[in-house]
């Protein structure tokens, strides 16, 4: 398969992939970059990506508006949906941060699941204002492993009342510690309704961190003194990328997961599970086959509705990461939308997002300009 030169920012340096040689590190930004080894055979080196997220909303108040539930805006303290009749209300809670970018209009309940009407863009924030939180969870399954054993939860900062959210768990590539470096993926699904709990460690595949996280969410809907309780749907999504797409591969194993989305992972997921595999089409100058694999290898074992999106010139360390979203690398942004929709979709039914993927090659997004590969089955 033919390989293009990747979409590079001005400032690189070379770290090593454990196993598969080196691959190109982008780093512009505030974040440093930390060399990953790898664990059981699946560390994928460094990903740590550079710059900031850019995915939370602009500065001020939000305000919410409309018949029946409104959408929301806001930015630092985030704006909360408002619901029945007309008026505003503003967000407050200090662990807020703003999304915005959704149509006012009616919450939409299909199969039981909250889905607030928003653009139809799932590049752009959508209809939730999205707050986060920490949890640690040594002593909630995973006792003994490595730490930090912490996760970041995005969820909307308002819930609908009588229906249920999707939840999903993200996993980090190898040496990425903290949210910095992936938080614009999870700022955006949570945006559009998802509960994401995603974890804080470097080396994802080690321990069960994603399945724990799951479990986590599933218990918090049973208990009463959760914000979560009687919220939150048990039907779930994974994802990650590199040495995190490896470990949501392993986590579909996990009896409430149907869903994954692997940014150039790997692995072979659970039979029937929906999987979507974004990649590019760049091996990093020759050095990293990643990409090559999610193509030949991860993509034909899928055996359920699975759909395969591979970016021209997308390379492994910039267009999954915060280095691309802060320069707005048009890979980067489809990697969003197409996430967020699959979820959309996977996940609670909504039959706008589910019409981005059906009917390739001739599907909604088959078209658009820029993919150097894509292709879809059993959708």
């Amino acid at each position: 398969m033919k390989r293009f030169v990747p979409w590079l920012s001005g400032c690189a340096v070379l770290a090593l992939l454990p196993g598969l040689g080196a691959e190109l590190v982008s780093a512009c930004g505030s974040s440093g970059s930390n060399t990953g080894t790898g664990t059981n055979g699946n560390g994928m080196g460094s990903d740590n990506g550079a710059g900031s997220s850019s995915s939370s909303g602009g500065a001020g108040t939000g305000t919410s508006s409309g018949n029946g539930t409104g959408g929301a805006s806001g930015g630092g303290t985030g704006g909360s949906s408002g619901s029945g009749g007309t008026g505003s209300s503003s967000g407050g809670g200090s662990s807020s941060s703003g999304a915005s970018g959704g149509d006012a209009g009616a919450a939409v309940q299909s199969a039981g699941f909250c889905l607030m009407a928003g653009t139809g863009d799932y590049s752009k924030t959508g209809p939730y204002a999205v707050s986060t939180m920490s949890v640690d969870l040594a002593d909630a399954g995973l006792s003994g492993a490595a730490s930090p054993t912490t996760f970041t939860i995005y969820y909307p900062t308002t819930f609908e009342a009588n229906c249920l959210h999707p939840i999903a768990a993200w996993g980090n590539g190898t040496g990425v510690t903290g949210q910095t470096t992936y938080s614009f993926f999870n700022q955006n699904v949570a945006s559009w309704g998802i509960v994401v709990i995603a974890s804080d460690n470097s080396e994802v595949s080690a321990s069960p961190y994603l399945s724990t996280g799951i479990d986590y969410l599933v218990a918090q809907n049973s208990d009463p003194s959760s914000i979560f309780y009687k919220k939150l749907s048990t039907k779930a999504g994974v994802a990650g990328h590199s040495q995190g797409g490896i470990a949501a591969t392993t986590a579909t194993t996990n009896s409430y997961v149907v869903s994954e989305v692997c940014v150039e992972g790997g692995g072979t997921p659970k039979s029937g599970t929906s999987v979507l595999c974004l990649t590019g089409s760049d091996w990093d100058g020759g050095l990293n086959p990643v990409n090559a694999y999610v193509v030949e290898q991860t993509y034909p074992a899928t055996t359920g509705p699975a759909f395969l999106a591979e970016w021209d010139g997308g390379d492994h360390v910039t267009t999954p990461t915060a280095a691309g979203w802060y320069e707005q690398n048009p890979g980067t942004i489809q990697f969003v939308r197409l996430m967020t929709a699959w979820y959309r979709c996977y996940l609670a039914s909504d039959n706008d997002a589910c019409a981005l993927f059906k009917g390739a090659p001739a599907c909604e997004i088959c078209n658009d300009p820029g993919w150097y590969d894509i292709t879809g089955k059993n959708l």
